[in-house]
């Protein structure tokens, strides 16, 4: 419960700062990620899941990492796809839906014994 306050309270806090742009890209890149995604954890979702088999470990490699990484690097090298506002708006959609919905969001490591 804890964690979800925080993601939201952050959520809004940035969407005041950037503006509407972000809100309406947040929106949309949650919902759209709400509706390829597994319903819930195990099942297999439209868009299979990034899994690196690494000697006896997998690494699963969860989108809201992936977008989290893409936002950094975003951030680094000042690329955006269309506005700042709406890159971190689409990023951060994913990151929130991939935190919230899931309840293995923080296993990345996983034993393939």
């Amino acid at each position: 419960m804890k964690k979800k306050l925080v993601a939201i309270l952050l959520t809004i806090v940035t969407g005041v700062m950037l503006g509407y742009l972000f809100i309406l890209s947040w929106l949309f890149s949650f919902l759209v990620c709400k509706y390829v995604a597994s319903k819930s954890v195990g099942e297999r979702g439209k868009v299979r899941s990034i899994v690196i088999p690494f000697r006896r470990w997998k690494i699963h490699l969860h989108h809201w990492v992936c977008s989290l990484g893409l936002a950094g690097a975003s951030f680094v090298t000042d690329i955006n796809f269309l506005t700042p506002a709406i890159t971190y708006g689409l990023l951060a959609g994913l990151v929130f839906q991939g935190i919230y919905c899931y309840g293995d969001w923080y296993r990345i490591l996983i034993s393939r014994y």
